[in-house]
């Protein structure tokens, strides 16, 4: 072995101990980088209409963030007002009038004298329990305490992974794509990457845009009919369906058959009936047999097992985080196989191609 090969292989170990030892100090932001990603892959498009109006990457990149940043304010502003409207009613409503009260206290008072024996016969022994309680007080407040520390704790953490994944979204918008192109000319078969690359983006577009765009037209179809048929807090239900919708082996059935039976049951037959017809025709059977391949029309087309997989099936591995790692993984395979069919079929044409040369 000579010097030189010697040396590729002591920096072939050296990069790859110093990339095992980033991952290793950056794991606690790991899940954040990956959401970031996803993010800003989203986002791009949006990002790139306004930079086609704006004529700048840092402007349009803030533009795109702060669109986002009102959308979350005003949904959050959505579920803040239906909660303190509920409180409100809570508050002036009387659900237990005196009368109420008092047959209560009558029910409670008969039922202590046929049941409950003398209570002097344990009052001693109610005594030593209570002050064994007592006793135990401070032993109970210590892992409160410990709990309120680590959520604490917690909470500093959160705080820092959104704010780097604000400052990295900004930064995939800006230079993700230059990026992107400075690495494919570092890789070694260039013109077989770009090929891979042209695969992944249609599939990573079907998997990630596709749906999370078909995901915010049921919430906005759901707002609408909620509203028309005289659903309280429309809006909120419209906010809670987008998202509902967006959990595999969910749906936004998870929201409108609930609701139905609640006005079936409360004797709304009307409305509860109209409830389910909606749901069923504009949240279910449009959605998915109408919107979705509308969509995908100009995207890869996937074969919807593979698409359910993507999305649930990390769900129970990893968590939550699988609704991204888990398309990304099953498109990147897609990817490399469609890749290679297409890097086949081309060698199969040029052969062809060649035997007819030879021929003539």
């Amino acid at each position: 072995m000579n010097s030189r090969t010697k040396f590729k292989w002591i920096a072939s170990a050296m990069i790859i101990c110093v990339a095992l030892a980033v991952i290793y100090v950056t794991k606690a932001f790991i899940v954040t980088i990956l959401w970031s990603f996803l993010v800003a892959y989203l986002l791009y498009p949006l990002y790139a209409y306004l930079l086609r109006i704006t004529k700048n990457k840092q402007v349009s990149a803030v533009l795109t963030l702060l669109l986002v940043f009102a959308i979350f304010m005003i949904c959050l502003f959505v579920v803040l007002a239906a909660l303190a409207s509920e409180v409100d009613a809570l508050r002036e409503a009387q659900y237990a009038p005196q009368d109420m009260i008092n047959n209560f206290l009558i029910c409670v008072t008969d039922f202590a004298e046929r049941y409950i024996p003398d209570t002097y016969l344990y009052t001693e022994d109610v005594n030593r329990a209570f002050e064994d309680f007592v006793k135990r007080i401070p032993n109970l407040l210590s892992p409160a305490a410990g709990m309120l520390t680590g959520i604490a704790a917690k909470t500093i953490v959160y705080l820092m992974q959104f704010f780097v994944a604000i400052l990295l979204v900004y930064y995939l918008l800006i230079d993700g794509k230059n990026t992107l192109n400075m690495a494919t000319h570092l890789l070694p078969e260039r013109e077989l990457v770009l090929k891979f690359l042209d695969e992944l983006k249609p599939i990573y577009h079907s998997l990630f845009n596709v749906y999370l765009i078909t995901c915010l037209l049921i919430g906005f179809i759901a707002a609408i009919g909620f509203f028309l048929l005289g659903v309280s807090y429309p809006l909120l239900w419209g906010i809670i369906t987008a998202i509902v919708a967006l959990l595999p082996l969910v749906g936004a059935n998870m929201v409108y058959t609930p609701m139905a039976l609640y006005y079936l049951l409360i004797q709304e037959y009307t409305t509860g009936v109209a409830i389910l017809v909606f749901g069923i025709i504009f949240l279910t059977v449009i959605p998915e047999n109408i919107i979705r391949p509308r969509l995908a029309m100009q995207s890869a087309s996937i074969h919807p097992a593979i698409t359910l997989l993507s999305f649930a099936a990390p769900l129970f591995v990893i968590g939550a985080v699988g609704i991204v790692v888990g398309p990304a993984l099953y498109g990147f395979l897609l990817a490399v196989y469609r890749t290679n069919i297409r890097y086949e079929e081309e060698k199969a044409k040029e052969a062809a191609i060649g035997d007819k040369a030879a021929v003539s």
